[in-house]
């Protein structure tokens, strides 16, 4: 009895831990589906740029090229493949 009831304590615990993670997960990937929409990111580094800031599609198309190459894992390849896509180079 006693054994089962820690059993079933470990349990319940685990599952609420497990909820929180996917709850987390779930959020993270709303917010990528946004900004995947831009060629160049995809659910690796979306976060890195929510986390920096931008978080819509509008602001990374309007950041400048030097707040873009501040993002951990933003190089100049992404920067040249961004302004192409939107004909501005």
């Amino acid at each position: 009895m006693f054994i089962e009831r820690i059993l079933l304590n470990t349990k319940r615990k685990l599952s609420n831990i497990l909820s929180l993670f996917n709850r987390e997960e779930q959020s993270l990937s709303d917010r990528c589906e946004n900004l995947t929409s831009i060629p160049g990111i995809g659910a690796k580094n979306c976060n890195n740029f929510y986390e920096a800031g931008y978080m819509t599609p509008e602001s990374i198309i309007s950041a400048s090229d030097e707040e873009l190459l501040n993002i951990p894992g933003v190089g100049i390849s992404f920067v040249k493949k961004l302004r192409k896509t939107l004909g501005r180079l």
